[in-house]
């Protein structure tokens, strides 16, 4: 089902939908969640640590949805950062925000609409690209990541914040998810999701992983409760906030369901220049990735 909003009837108090359901990218800005990549700020703050991004740091957010990502980069690092993302109403809601930021803050970050696999910028404009989730959501991932490297300056970097299941989903699941996004969801581990996401032009850079967990039941309707309280959506009757309620709480169930089974990398490819030619690595510590040869975790002793 797809929801078609309407600010106008939204004043007065009324949704207006097609269908019974309200689709999930409608949901995320109207109760104005805060979408935040996996791990949240203590993964963007490890992101600028990492790339050493600063004052002089041109960063582009692939699917910048709300644009916590990138105003958090600001907020940090100095950084100048561009967020694009395909839905116009988080667009509109990252605007919002935006206009609420400190001038000093506000002035170095802009969001709009536009697609990963046809970037509305010229080639070699970004010493960054992130990108959280939006992986997921893109179908022709070859095509995005051939834009990634048009627009990213020589050696620039991609961080990559995606999950990956480190065990396997069952097919209700797999289900309960296409429901909820519209979309099927590839039950890629994390060497599947390698083999997309780190092709062989890019240089990878690094990587590391943290397992994710489901939350209690209780836990889950008070998220539910808060995001949906009437001191949130005062534009909204109560019947309508109940059923925003209602089917945020099954969106949010079906997430935490499912991050029972996931954890997600923090990827990082590096651009290289063509000619470039770098021997192999032998020796590795454990715990870091082989590229090389056995694609895989290094083992201790």
């Amino acid at each position: 089902m797809t929801t078609v909003t309407d600010p106008a009837h939204s004043k007065a108090g009324h949704l207006s939908t097609v269908g019974d359901e309200l689709a999930y990218v409608d949901l995320l800005s109207l109760v104005r969640e805060t979408n935040r990549c996996p791990g949240g700020k203590r993964t963007i703050r490890r992101i600028a640590t990492r790339l050493g991004i600063g004052p002089h740091t041109r960063v582009l957010e692939i699917g910048s949805n709300t644009g916590f990502t990138s105003m958090e980069l600001a907020k940090i690092t100095g950084c100048t950062a561009v967020g694009i993302d395909v839905n116009a109403a988080a667009v509109a809601e990252a605007n919002r925000k935006r206009s609420q930021l400190p001038p000093r803050i506000a002035d170095r970050v802009s969001f709009s609409v536009g697609d990963a696999c046809a970037i509305p910028f010229g080639d070699a404009e970004f010493d960054v690209i992130v990108c959280g989730g939006a992986n997921t959501f893109v179908q022709d991932r070859a095509t995005a990541l051939s834009e990634y490297l048009r627009v990213l300056r020589p050696y620039g970097f991609v961080s990559v914040t995606n999950l990956y299941y480190r065990k396997a989903p069952s097919e209700q699941l797999l289900t309960d998810l296409h429901d909820v996004l519209g979309f099927d969801v590839p039950p890629y581990g994390l060497q599947d999701w390698l083999k997309v996401l780190a092709p062989a032009e890019w240089e990878l850079y690094d990587l590391e992983t943290t397992d994710l967990v489901a939350r209690p039941d209780q836990v889950v309707e008070a998220y539910a409760d808060a995001l949906c309280s009437s001191d949130r959506l005062p534009q909204l009757s109560e019947s309508d906030r109940l059923r925003v309620r209602n089917r945020w709480h099954e969106v949010i169930s079906v997430f935490n369901r499912n991050h029972a089974h996931l954890g997600f990398m923090e990827l990082t490819l590096r651009r290289p220049m063509p000619g470039d030619e770098e021997q192999p690595e032998l020796f590795l510590t454990p715990g870091s990735w082989d590229p090389y040869f056995e694609k895989a975790f290094v083992q201790g002793d």
